[in-house]
């Protein structure tokens, strides 16, 4: 993405946030460079000398904020911030937003902290009259509803499983059952805020003995005219006393300001304990910030479709409308559009009714939503982008998996059937992304069906989501599956990303600045080959693939990822490498001569001759430590491993190649290859990458090596010989 289509990007958002860029109207208050200097003050031209913001947007006469457009392939927006600050600091400017098409950093200048909307970090351009409540407030934090009501989440979800005990009080089940009771009079609730409040403002001065009659009677068929049947339903509360305490506890709050899903976070408490328990949908909870960043990473654009086959309370289908709807106008034939023919979902439970309830409150497009088992529903090549969170670890029958995957063989399980019926909804050249169990990504019964993928389009990148990303809802480890381009070729490479830092912490508070998707963000680019250089601050590595077309010799090839250090050399250029000979405790002779097979440090069994002697290291070939860099000093008999030594001391030490594939070890055990029983083969190692220094400095690092080495051997010995005193101390205490 250059600069000119940022700058698109930047102008419809503005434009869908209430900012006006037309020329010629009379209360125009955004300008760009040139325009600027005609609705500046003099006094602050000559400030500016001849620099010019790239946006300027006005509070009337003043100057109120300041925008910068980058190109997408800019990654550090914190210099954009900086340029930006520069000019608002010489024309008296509060507020600076740096955007490179992928995302908005924001900065408070007199701070120099960014913008926080109700304890959540602002992430997209604010209308004028949020950016006047932040100046009145002089502070980078804003709060449009008390602090009381938002603590976090958390206190949200206090107050539901306040109403969660009224409603068990009324009978009625945990779980879905529960939730879509509440769900209808929270709908109603966020309804009035929207500005549609006569059936809350009812429900408000109605007695508690007519409360029931007006909500099952009037108020249903008001609502099924305006939305149709699916949408809501009547109440199963008898109490009326029930019904008139719900209302009145969530007439109190202000809930639309709120930077989460609330029908999301209402559905993830009153589900949670039977998820706990059993859940044979695997329902999962998408957090809003992996929402969002799928969303960013799959860009879908204005005049494509979107579909999510499992999409729960619908959030993947908000957010997917909010991001279309920032990138045209929002003319008539827009709107219609965006409301018929942009957002599609399915839902298996009752919860679909909620997804609609969700698409109204943004907007509409409810249509495209329907109550269904996706499994069994045709959705061929229909749509250009799927955005989903499967179910995971789905109970389903054989003939299920054979409606999905018909005779394939690559199709063998629940999870590979859910992530193929969104691929097979791809119309030709369609992309999409979808998380899935992270099992799918790198467990070796699902290499068959990964095949299938890279076969049949190109995957962009296979991403690892950090354990406890989705709590307190789930624990599972999670991933990402992204690809572009069904059916129009294959596979040759993608990128594969560990997000570690997810922008929470452990108890998913959240942690200011860049993050890890922030930072997958900015680096990824569609391209035909890799980046040279790839992020240092993220964990991230370039797979190719080898031999797709055969079933039994295909595998996967990940780079090894070099650091800052200029020049490196190949394994195979610099050392000898050997299988061992195979040999069996039913061929051994008597001996003490240690015999190194598969394994991590253990010896299975000795024999009386050895086939190196000593100096060397071996790589473990087969079994769960397939991989395991071991040093030996003594003679071994190399049986199943690899065997490494230098080919020429003079250049390269054997022990300093030891000592940086030792350092890579977790990096080798990623390369194991294989469906049952896992194997690393020299084919794998031959390109570890050596870093080139000169024999001296080998010499004099594995000094230092050895001397902490020692330093820590009788470190070691002190605790032992300390912990024998104490337990001997302690021990004659009994005696």
């Amino acid at each position: 993405m250059i600069e000119s289509d940022v700058r698109y990007q930047i102008d419809r958002s503005l434009e869908a946030t209430g900012w006006i860029l037309e020329a010629g109207q009379e209360n125009k208050n955004v300008f760009f460079e040139e325009s600027v200097k005609f609705r500046l003050s003099a006094n602050s031209i000559q400030k500016l000398g001849q620099k010019r913001p790239d946006y300027t947007l006005f509070d009337g006469a003043s100057p109120i904020a300041i925008v910068e457009a980058k190109k997408a392939s800019v990654s550090d927006l914190g210099d954009a911030l900086k340029q930006a600050s520069d000019y608002a600091e010489r024309i008296g400017v509060d507020f600076v937003f740096a955007c490179n098409g992928l995302t908005v950093k924001s900065l408070h200048v007199s701070s120099g902290l960014p913008l926080y909307l109700n304890g959540i970090e602002v992430t997209e351009f604010p209308d004028l009259q949020l950016l006047q409540k932040f100046r009145a407030n002089r502070s980078n934090q804003l709060f449009t509803v008390p602090k009381k009501v938002l603590k976090s989440r958390t206190e949200l979800i206090r107050l539901f499983a306040e109403l969660n005990d009224d409603l068990r009080a009324e009978g009625l089940r945990a779980g879905i059952e529960r939730f879509s009771e509440f769900a209808n009079i929270l709908f109603l609730k966020l309804l009035s805020e929207k500005g549609e409040d006569e059936i809350w403002q009812q429900l408000l001065r109605l007695r508690e003995q007519d409360i029931l009659l007006y909500l099952n009677k009037v108020a249903m068929e008001q609502l099924r005219e305006n939305y149709g049947g699916e949408v809501i339903t009547g109440t199963a509360i008898r109490n009326p006393k029930t019904l008139k305490r719900i209302v009145l506890t969530l007439n109190a709050l202000q809930l639309s300001d709120i930077d989460e899903d609330i029908k999301g976070v209402a559905f993830e408490h009153f589900i949670q304990k039977t998820t706990d328990t059993q859940n044979d949908l695997g329902e999962y909870f998408t957090p809003r910030h992996i929402i969002r960043f799928m969303v960013r990473l799959l860009d879908p654009q204005y005049g494509e479709n979107v579909y999510d086959p499992f999409c729960g309370t619908g959030g993947f289908l908000t957010e997917t409308f909010r991001h279309i709807s920032h990138q045209c106008r929002l003319t008539i034939d827009a709107l219609d559009t965006l409301n018929y023919k942009t957002v599609f979902g399915g839902e298996i439970t009752t919860t679909a009714r909620i997804a609609k309830m969700n698409m109204i409150l943004f907007g509409d497009g409810h249509s495209g939503v329907n109550q269904q088992d996706s499994l069994r529903t045709n959705s061929e090549a229909k749509y250009n982008n799927v955005l989903s969170n499967i179910p995971f670890s789905q109970r389903i029958t054989q003939e299920v998996l054979n409606l999905v995957g018909g005779t394939a063989q690559y199709v063998r399980h629940a999870d590979e059937a859910c992530v193929l019926k969104c691929f097979n909804s791809l119309k030709l050249g369609g992309s999409m992304a979808v998380v899935v169990p992270e099992g799918l990504l790198v467990n070796r019964q699902h290499k068959e069906f990964l095949r299938f993928l890279l076969r049949n389009s190109t995957i962009r990148m296979l991403i690892r989501l950090p354990r406890g990303c989705f709590a307190p809802y789930t624990d599972a480890k999670t991933g990402i599956i992204f690809l572009t381009d069904k059916g129009l070729g294959q596979t040759e490479w993608f990128y594969r990303v560990t997000i570690k830092n997810d922008g929470y912490d452990s108890k998913r508070q959240p942690i200011p600045g860049i993050n890890d998707l922030d930072s997958t963000l900015f680096f990824f680019r569609e391209s035909a080959i890799p980046l040279n250089t790839l992020p240092e601050s993220l964990d991230v590595s370039v797979v190719s693939v080898q031999n797709l077309a055969s079933k039994e010799t295909f595998y996967l090839h990940t780079s090894w990822k070099l650091g800052s250090h200029k020049q490196y050399v190949k394994l195979e250029d610099v050392a000898i490498l050997r299988n061992g000979t195979s040999i069996t405790k039913a061929t051994t002779m008597p001996g003490d001569i240690p015999v190194i097979a598969g394994g991590r440090g253990t010896v299975p069994y000795t024999h009386g001759e050895y086939n190196y002697s000593g100096r060397i290291f071996t790589i473990s070939k087969s079994g769960a430590y397939s991989g395991y860099v071991w040093w030996h000093d003594d003679p071994i008999w190399a049986s199943d491993c690899i065997v490494v030594r230098s080919k020429d001391e003079s250049k390269y030490l054997t022990r300093y190649l030891y000592m940086c594939m030792a350092l890579k070890q977790a990096e080798l055990y990623e390369r194991q290859q294989g469906t049952g029983q896992p194997h690393v083969y020299i084919s794998l190692v031959r390109d570890f990458p050596i870093p080139v220094i000169t024999i001296e400095r080998q010499r004099r690092l594995l000094q230092e090596y050895e001397e902490a080495q020692e330093k820590l051997r009788k470190l070691n010995m002190e605790i032992r010989t300390g912990r024998e005193k104490i337990d001997q101390a302690l021990k004659s205490f009994y005696e």
